[in-house]
Order: C-alpha cells, then structure tokens, then sequence
C-alpha cells in the first residue's frame, strides 16, 4: 500500500517539476515572470527525491557497483548486504535526527516567492529517511532470516529480477 502511494507521489512530482521548469522557460522567453516556480520546482524536487529514494531501496533499483560481491557465495554476500543495510540505517539515522533540527531551525524562513515556510522543503529528508529506515529494518530483518534458515534463494530471485539486492 506504501509503494503504491510513494509510486503515485512520485507520478505527480515529477510531472510538477517537469510542468513548471518547462513553462518557466517557454514564458521567459516572452518575457512573463514566473520567479515562484523556482521554488515551488524546489520544494518539490526535495520530495521528489527522498521518496523515490525511498522507492528505489524498496524496488532494489538503485545504482550500485557489484561486480565484486557477485563474485561471492550466496552466503558471503547475505552478510555483505547485511552489514551494508546496518551501515545505511547509521546514517538515516542521523539523517532524521539532524533534518528534524533542521526543520526546527528552518521554521521561521520562508522562500522568496512563496509563503510558506522553508520547512515544507527540509521536511522531506527526515521524513523520506524515515521511509527509508523501515525499508531498510525490512531489508535487515530478510537477511538475518537467510542466515537463520540458512535459505538464501531470496538474493538469487532478486538478481533474476534485475535488482540489486540492497
């Protein structure tokens, strides 16, 4: 249910940003001032981003390097993904705490153009990396069962997929 509405988000998001930075240019070149959509496309490129973030871990499409791990058993490679996803969890962490101080401190600002405040753009990294961390405490959790089970078809199926498995 989360993905479908992150994948819905997303759609929207991006469509925004595409909309406004496109008709920003065509009507600057007429000469019609539309200074609010920078940041409005700023706002929502922030979300944008952390929510397919988000969707990318929980898709297993993000960008990775793995010629190397794919050199190594099955079990080796759990372990790898393992302590990869316990390392991400470190830094989402801090990611929440210090983008929720953030927030705090960005209350009182406001964008140029817009009025509102600029929180409603720091907003979007703790809560896309709280997202994160339950996609990654999921991720976790299915690698210390491959090892307690000793059943590791899960990363097979994942590579046959075309996914990476972080």
């Amino acid at each position: 249910m989360l993905e479908h509405v992150e994948e819905i988000f997303e759609s929207i998001g991006l469509s925004l940003l595409i909309i406004l930075v496109f008709s920003a240019a065509v009507l600057r070149f007429f000469g019609v001032d539309m200074s609010w959509s920078t940041d409005l496309a700023q706002l929502t490129f922030a979300w944008v981003c952390f929510i397919g973030a988000d969707l990318a871990i929980r898709k297993n499409r993000h960008m990775g390097v793995d010629m190397l791990v794919n050199r190594f058993p099955l079990k080796v490679r759990n372990g790898i993904y393992l302590f990869n996803s316990i390392l991400m969890l470190c830094f989402l962490a801090f990611v929440v705490y210090y983008g929720t101080n953030l927030c705090v401190t960005n209350f009182q600002r406001k964008f140029n153009t817009l009025p509102i405040s600029y929180s409603f753009a720091t907003a979007s990294g703790p809560v896309g990396g709280l997202l994160m961390i339950f996609t990654v405490v999921a991720n976790i959790r299915k690698y210390i069962g491959n090892f307690i089970k000793k059943d590791y078809t899960n990363l097979v199926k994942a590579e046959a997929e075309g996914g990476d498995i972080l």
